[in-house]
């Protein structure tokens, strides 16, 4: 059974993350940008990047959110990349 996602999952999570990404935390304790990697995570979805395409995210924190992103889309691992960011979220 092809556990690869669906255009429509994949849509979906984009669209959490672009939801989610201002009630996110923007940088953490160490001045690490936050909606940058959840940037890198929604060109990783929205441009059906592959692990070679990913090298161009250099910053190896940038390049493992990448590469989370690739495993969810193709059912590798089941957390999505907005569930990891669900920790970060500031509530009002």
């Amino acid at each position: 059974m092809d556990k690869r996602k669906t255009e429509k999952q994949v849509s979906d999570e984009i669209k959490k993350l672009r939801d989610m990404k201002p009630n996110v935390r923007r940088f953490t304790a160490f001045g690490d940008d936050n909606w940058r990697r959840i940037e890198v995570q929604i060109a990783v979805l929205e441009r059906n990047m592959d692990e070679n395409d990913i090298g161009i995210y250099t910053d190896p924190d940038e390049n493992s959110q990448a590469y989370d992103a690739i495993q969810w889309r193709e059912g590798e691992i089941d957390e999505s990349p907005s569930d990891g960011w669900k920790s970060l979220v500031r509530t009002l």
